[in-house]
């Protein structure tokens, strides 16, 4: 997806890019690894179009909660929401897999392994990305979405 190269989109587009590149047994472990663009919302069907995406991971940008330091560089508290989920056949597996279906479970591993103390990619100006919570999306006994938080600092230097 094109974006207008600022930090935040840059940053999305990254952690877009590394989860399009995770595996699970020689197969791409997310059917759907984009920037959110509104893909599940009520008026596209709702949960409804789980089917379409999953297994998936929507990457949003959560508005920066600024700060100074001590010379008064502005520093950017970046907020980054993975979402994923899953869907299934049976009662629990989208949430907790089976022996043939990649569930939430393993979704989450995967992605926080992937994610959680490393560096977006070169030439981002901003610190490692790091666990920073997580939500509850959706829940039923056939379909399965949370949402994983992940925060990096940028500081820009008044100079």
């Amino acid at each position: 997806m094109a974006n207008d190269g600022g930090l935040m989109a840059t940053i999305e587009q990254a952690i877009v890019d590394k989860l399009k590149a995770l595996q699970h047994e020689g197969k791409g472990a997310f059917k759907t690894a984009e920037v959110w663009a509104g893909q599940i919302d009520a008026t596209k069907g709702g949960a409804e179009a789980l089917l379409k995406y999953a297994p998936f991971a929507f990457v949003s940008f959560i508005p920066p909660d600024p700060a100074r330091e001590g010379d008064y560089d502005l520093r950017e508290k970046l907020l980054f929401a993975v979402a994923i989920g899953q869907v299934s056949k049976k009662d629990g597996v989208a949430r907790t897999g089976d022996a043939t279906h990649l569930g939430v479970s393993k979704l989450y591993d995967y992605v926080v392994g992937e994610l959680d103390g490393k560096h977006p990619g070169p030439g981002i100006l901003c610190n490692d990305l790091y666990v920073d919570g997580s939500d509850l999306l959706f829940k039923s006994p056939r379909a399965y979405a949370m949402q994983i938080y992940f925060r990096c600092n940028s500081i820009r230097n008044n100079a």
